[in-house]
């Protein structure tokens, strides 16, 4: 897949890509909201770099639809692995490696499942690995995504490397906090930034992931604040908890500290689950202040979540949404610098609650 084709900051991995082969920086950082495409680009840039049949811009793997990256990931398709109908990988050898994550000169470390943080093993592992020559690529790559959920000492444990580095190795960290890292890691490294996509590219987007619905595809796009993850989620109506949220809001005239305790328990005990739902309360309410100021219609939502915005946006006063939404962002924002998510979830529906009374 050539990197034009990348829908979305396609200029930039095409400037990043000539930079790789011309002066490289020993590392770089990906920074910027979630579901940008910083993993995308960075995986995109390694198979860029290492494909041996076509290396350079036109890459032969097809990074974001690879048969042999996509067949492992459930029971079916492993029990498919002798059909002559099962997709077939046409790339060569270095980019189905670097999809199945073996390839010798490419490392790729995120957060395990189950865990907080990338693990400070995983860093020692990589560490080692970087100082080893590489032995079929003219460089060694590594990824490090989840970088906002380094631990201390994992990030000490790579200051050597990043003061240091092998003269042959790339490091590219992705991160939705830039500022959850070190200062000392953070000022080794070729900071990158990623913007929110543009609502153009989200619909490209949902066009290939097989939305036809162009006024939908457009709805959808609005709705998801710069991140394809987003609005694919919501396209797939993978949109839990928005029901749940939204029965909440509707008695939120009711919500005293004890209920906002248990709201916060339920819906924010994470970093990652207080990140998505603070942004999905903002982007519900920012539509029901469009339809109370605009006379916009939600039409990206099924009809039962269209009544229930509806109902809600007849019971809250404008000045009272108004609260709600910057509360909301302030909220996120603390949440992305590494404050406490049931903290910041208590004190919002505190909030709220205080704004929907009027007081």
């Amino acid at each position: 897949m050539p990197i034009n084709s990348i829908l979305g900051h396609r200029e930039i991995a095409t400037r990043l890509l000539a930079e790789l082969h011309s002066r490289p920086s020993h590392a770089y950082l990906f920074a910027g909201p979630r579901g940008v495409g910083k993993a995308l680009v960075a995986t995109s840039l390694v198979h860029a770099m290492m494909c041996e049949r076509s290396p350079g811009e036109n890459f032969c793997c097809t990074t974001s639809h690879c048969p042999v990256r996509i067949a492992p990931q459930t029971e079916r398709t492993r029990a498919r692995g002798g059909d002559t109908d099962a997709p077939r990988c046409e790339c060569c050898s270095a980019c189905v490696q670097i999809a199945t994550g073996v390839h010798p000169d490419f490392t790729y470390i995120s957060r395990p499942v189950g865990r907080s943080e990338v693990l400070i093993d995983q860093v020692r592992d990589l560490i080692a690995r970087l100082g080893v020559r590489p032995s079929r690529s003219p460089v060694r790559m590594a990824i490090i995504d989840d970088a906002e959920v380094l631990g201390e000492p994992a990030q000490n444990a790579l200051l050597k490397t990043l003061e240091e580095p092998p003269g042959h190795a790339i490091i590219i960290m992705v991160s939705a906090s830039e500022r959850a890292l070190l200062d000392t890691v953070r000022s080794r490294m070729r900071v990158v930034r990623f913007p929110a996509l543009q609502p153009a590219d989200i619909e490209a987007i949902l066009a290939a992931h097989g939305v036809t619905d162009k006024a939908r595809a457009s709805a959808i796009a609005l709705l998801a604040r710069g991140s394809a993850a987003n609005a694919i989620a919501l396209a797939d109506g993978d949109e839990p908890p928005m029901k749940e949220l939204l029965d909440a809001l509707s008695r939120g005239k009711s919500i005293d500290f004890a209920r906002a305790q248990s709201l916060a328990q339920e819906f924010f005990a994470n970093r990652d689950a207080a990140s998505g739902n603070f942004e999905l309360l903002a982007r519900l309410l920012e539509e029901i202040l469009c339809y109370k100021l605009l006379k916009t219609d939600f039409v990206a939502f099924s009809p039962e979540t269209r009544s229930k915005l509806m109902s809600l946006a007849d019971s809250m006063a404008v000045d009272a949404v108004v609260k709600c939404i910057d509360a909301a962002v302030r909220a996120s924002a603390a949440v992305g610098e590494n404050a406490n998510p049931r903290m910041q979830a208590e004190n919002w529906w505190t909030i709220a609650g205080h704004a929907m009374r009027g007081e």
